[in-house]
């Protein structure tokens, strides 16, 4: 995973020299951005990524949790403050953590990793519900074929050939339909009657590419700059 994009939010010098001290001594963070006020950061966020803040609550103007209402994608949240009475109305954001100034290394190291834990499993949650397979009907049967065991695809009149490592599926369908069925990142069409794995391609030479299994194909004239694209 990338690192963490974070920011400090704070009126006081003090706590950004902690802060900043902190950060630099764990990797999978990044320090993009220092505050001393909501207004500032609010107009930073409009146009730069942030993935973590690190929130005082009593500041001038806009309060931490005042300006957490403004924000409709909330980055990850850790609130840095002197005082404990917000505890429990700052969870109500959502926050991963709430640490109480003067704070540790150990402290800050342990909200952290609440961070790190979070972030893992929403990722978990999304490579879960990513699609990697396509569903054939062959012969009456439905037949689930993994994105990855696909080498290429041809058009076979109104039926599809769909040609995997070890094996070839006939089935009813037109290259456009089954076109919308895959995963961009992984397939691109290579002429009007084939589709490849860009996982499988070996090398491209000319107007033919070179794919696993010792299979060559042709590219058409207008598929050739698009392939390279992808290359």
């Amino acid at each position: 995973m990338n690192n963490l994009k974070c920011i400090v939010i704070d009126d006081e010098q003090g706590a950004h020299l902690v802060i900043r001290h902190y950060v630099n001594k764990i990797k999978t963070l990044s320090l993009v951005g220092e505050f001393f006020n909501s207004i500032d950061a609010l107009e930073f966020m409009h146009s730069n990524s942030v993935d973590l803040i690190f929130l005082d609550i009593n500041m001038p103007g806009i309060s931490g949790l005042e300006m957490l209402d403004t924000l409709v994608n909330k980055p990850y949240v850790i609130i840095t403050t002197a005082y404990e009475e917000y505890a429990i109305k700052s969870y109500k954001y959502e926050v991963v953590d709430y640490l109480v100034k003067p704070f540790d290394m150990t402290s800050f190291i342990l909200a952290i990793n609440k961070v790190l834990n979070r972030r893992r499993a929403i990722s978990k949650t999304v490579d879960s519900n990513v699609i990697n397979h396509i569903t054939l009907r062959v012969d009456g049967d439905h037949i689930m074929v993994n994105f990855k065991d696909i080498l290429y695809i041809q058009s076979y009149g109104n039926y599809i050939k769909v040609f995997t490592i070890e094996k070839m599926l006939l089935t009813q369908s037109t290259t456009i339909e089954i076109e919308s069925k895959l995963d961009k990142d992984i397939f691109v069409r290579i002429h009007r009657s084939y589709i490849i794995s860009l996982k499988h391609i070996k090398k491209v030479s000319g107007r033919q590419v070179f794919i696993d299994n010792g299979i060559i194909l042709p590219i058409g004239n207008m598929f050739k700059r698009d392939l390279l694209k992808h290359l």
